[in-house]
């Protein structure tokens, strides 16, 4: 766990919303995303319920159930084309109107995303699989010494999918996937690209990487630290599964610490002898997935 997952949310930006084009037993596609209006605030709130049920005059078990997200999303005017397509009204493109059919339209099914800036300038990453817009309110007032903007406020009932995603150890529906910056191995770099459908992906087998000095190398520095890079996150405790061992195999005394990536060990020591074989030696490491290191060696000689 990442001491910055615990950060408050400050700021809200980047929502985008796309068309879902299939949803059923065979598969789920939506089009790809595209902005949505500047927005000041998101509010969402699950229905949710909680049951307790009673035997031998005692709680014996809670049940719960999660239903609809209804989010409120505050936002300065929608364009109208957009509103139109997300709200199954007609825009009229050669006279630019927009007509509403009230109770005859019906919305489509769509998708919402945004991200959520942190304390600490990270971002968390939100998207809503499939759910409908409601139409708007619609607010105005005469114009006083002070302006008072009026803000729409348009609500996006979230539902779960009807397809059902490999999940690894289930399959089941979806209703939003969440990201956030500051937990390893996510990234948000291509979030609002497409709409991003759950995937379980299989971490590569656990190896070194890479290490300085190299396994064999010769003439190395007898004071300069160590460092061993590794392809996986490895979980905190590996740095206690690295020893340094001298010629007779005895162990030098050293200090390990793992950096941000989780990837990469760093071996301080005090100055080794001369001339001489040395090995550092990983053993009994594992990476955030759980996966056992097999026991590594790398062997080097000091520089006179």
């Amino acid at each position: 766990m990442q001491q910055d997952e615990y950060k408050s949310v400050v700021g809200l930006d980047q929502v985008h919303v796309s068309l879902v084009t299939q949803d059923d037993a065979s598969a789920y596609v939506a089009d790809t995303p595209e902005y949505f209006a500047p927005s000041l605030e998101a509010a969402a709130e699950p229905e949710t319920s909680q049951e307790t049920q009673y035997a031998d005059n005692m709680p014996f078990d809670v049940m719960t159930s999660e239903g609809v997200t209804k989010l409120t999303l505050t936002t300065t005017a929608i364009p109208m084309e957009i509103l139109a397509k997300y709200l199954g009204k007609v825009f009229d493109t050669a006279s630019g109107r927009l007509f509403d059919q009230g109770g005859n339209a019906t919305p489509p099914d769509a998708t919402l995303s945004f991200r959520s800036m942190k304390s600490n300038g990270k971002y968390k990453y939100f998207q809503y699989l499939k759910g409908k817009f409601s139409v708007p309110n619609d607010e105005a007032a005469t114009k006083e010494t002070k302006a008072t903007p009026k803000p729409a406020k348009i609500i996006f009932t979230a539902i779960n999918t009807v397809h059902e995603f490999d999940l690894g150890e289930i399959t089941k529906s979806v209703k939003r996937i969440v990201g956030d910056e500051d937990t390893t191995n996510f990234s948000g770099t291509d979030f609002f690209s497409q709409v991003q459908v759950p995937s379980i992906t299989t971490p590569s087998a656990v190896a070194l990487s890479s290490s300085v000095p190299a396994n064999s190398a010769t003439g190395v520095s007898k004071t300069s630290s160590f460092t061993l890079t590794f392809n996986n996150a490895m979980a905190a405790g590996v740095i206690n599964h690295v020893a340094l061992l001298d010629a007779s195999n005895t162990l030098v005394s050293v200090t390990c610490t793992l950096d941000s990536t989780k990837k990469i060990v760093t071996v301080a020591h005090g100055s080794l002898t001369g001339s001489a074989a040395h090995t550092l030696v990983i053993a009994g490491a594992t990476d955030i997935y759980g996966q056992v290191l097999a026991n590594t060696l790398v062997k080097f000689t000091t520089a006179a």
